[in-house]
């Protein structure tokens, strides 16, 4: 992103956080990919109208654009038999979702035409049409494709605390 600054030195920090806001991982089998936001805008975009409720019941129907889970994991060798996706913020806070949830889920980086970084303290948020409100995930830093045994809980590979109040 380019900012209005008034010296190249503080256009450069505000560059450096702005790449730091939506620097993503994606974590293969045996490769990890990281995904600059320069790499971000290679890939193409979808709009998708989905409505959120938040844990305090506050509905809100937007149009989010961002680019669609599949591709981000096609950088990586992705377990063939992959039943799960951990998607972490850069507060700690992390979901684990069925495979067939988060394939129609995309990262998105704008609402309704605007772009999250400039009204949000995070850049991206990991949303879905079946994804449960408390299941998306604003400011990603880590993409992870698991393949969980049958009697595995997928809960216990989450942390569902909100560490960063700013996120809201």
């Amino acid at each position: 992103m380019t900012h209005n600054t008034t010296s190249d030195a503080d256009s450069t920090q505000t560059d450096a956080a702005d790449a730091d806001a939506l620097a993503i991982e994606i974590v293969g089998d045996d490769d990890r990919v990281t995904l600059s936001p320069r790499d971000f805008e290679t890939f193409p975009t979808t709009d998708r109208e989905c409505t959120i409720e938040c844990a305090s019941g506050t509905r809100t129907t937007g149009t989010w654009t961002g680019v669609v889970l599949a591709d981000l994991l096609d950088r990586v060798e992705t377990p063939p038999e992959t039943t799960h996706v951990r998607v972490t913020s850069t507060d700690g806070y992390a979901v684990c979702v069925d495979i067939v949830a988060a394939l129609d889920a995309i990262v998105a980086v704008a609402r309704n035409g605007e772009p999250l970084v400039e009204g949000k303290p995070y850049a991206t948020r990991f949303l879905g049409g079946n994804i449960d409100g408390a299941r998306t995930v604003k400011g990603v830093a880590e993409i992870e494709p698991l393949a969980l045994e049958p009697n595995a809980d997928p809960s216990d590979l989450e942390s569902m605390s909100l560490d960063d109040a700013s996120y809201g």
